[in-house]
């Protein structure tokens, strides 16, 4: 039983390991996003259009990146052929 809930404790520990470091990914590629889309506007006389998400590096945000470009397709194709 002492084993089970220890197992348990580490399981939860890694989870929050892991959505602390998916924040944090998804932090520093908006704020990459929002520098660069400064300096385009300062340098090119216009604001940027740098998204946060082609920035991110970590494999969920990624799969989340291509689920919502899937679901941005499809959307389209619907409000296409209506």
């Amino acid at each position: 039983m002492k084993d089970r809930l220890s197992q348990y404790k580490r399981m939860i520990m890694n989870i929050k390991e892991e959505i602390k470091t998916i924040i944090d990914d998804y932090s520093f590629a908006s704020a990459e996003a929002n520098e660069r889309n400064k300096y385009n506007g300062f340098f090119k006389g216009h604001r940027g259009t740098d998204s946060s998400w082609n920035h991110v590096k970590h494999p969920c945000l990624l799969k989340v990146k291509g689920l919502l470009a899937s679901l941005k397709l499809i959307n389209n194709k619907d409000n296409t052929y209506s």
